[in-house]
């Protein structure tokens, strides 16, 4: 025991002790995996690819349209910005469902032995949607999503770093088609 203790002590100086330029925390939300009953944190960084849909519609009625296609999915408008035609929440909070769909249709959050984190975990995303001119007098709908997504169930806290599948930027557009477009 008495030639365990300074390999102790060693050991733990030599991981307490950082230069000041580390980082104590990554800004990256981490990915869980588990195995056997131990889970290891993976930092995966998450994707913010913009997804563009074309829009035979003016932007004054695409700009109409995207308004009401966040009604639909329920999406609450925090950020609203009329001069550059965005909308978006930093912040949207839901669980399981977006409307009658399952999270897991719009979301890759990972998977365990009860099926997909995106339907059994609390999810935060930060979407925002913007309408651009486009060709021939018609518009663009530019979205964006990042999601992160935590278990509410024990008492880990560890956030799951989640991707977007892409169908809700798409059906986002075509709300937003339905609307503009008359269809």
């Amino acid at each position: 025991m008495r030639t365990l203790a300074p390999l102790l002590c060693v050991f733990y100086a030599a991981c307490a002790s950082t230069s000041d330029s580390t980082p104590v925390a990554s800004a990256r939300p981490p990915s869980v995996y588990a195995s056997g009953g131990s889970t290891v944190d993976v930092f995966i960084p998450t994707e913010r690819a913009v997804v563009s849909d074309a829009i035979r519609a003016t932007p004054e009625a695409a700009w109409a349209g995207l308004q009401l296609a966040y009604e639909h999915f329920g999406i609450e408008v925090k950020e609203r910005s009329d001069a550059n035609r965005m909308l978006g929440n930093p912040r949207f909070v839901v669980s399981r469902r977006l409307g009658d769909t399952p999270l897991s249709r719009y979301l890759e959050c990972g998977s365990g032995l009860m099926g997909a984190f995106a339907d059994r975990y609390r999810v935060e995303m930060s979407i925002r949607s913007v309408v651009l001119s486009g060709e021939a007098g018609g518009s663009r709908i530019d979205t964006v999503i990042q999601v992160s997504a935590r278990n509410p169930e024990g008492t880990s806290n560890t956030a799951v770093a989640c991707t977007s599948t892409q169908r809700l930027e798409r059906e986002i557009a075509e709300q937003v088609r339905l609307h503009a477009e008359g269809r």
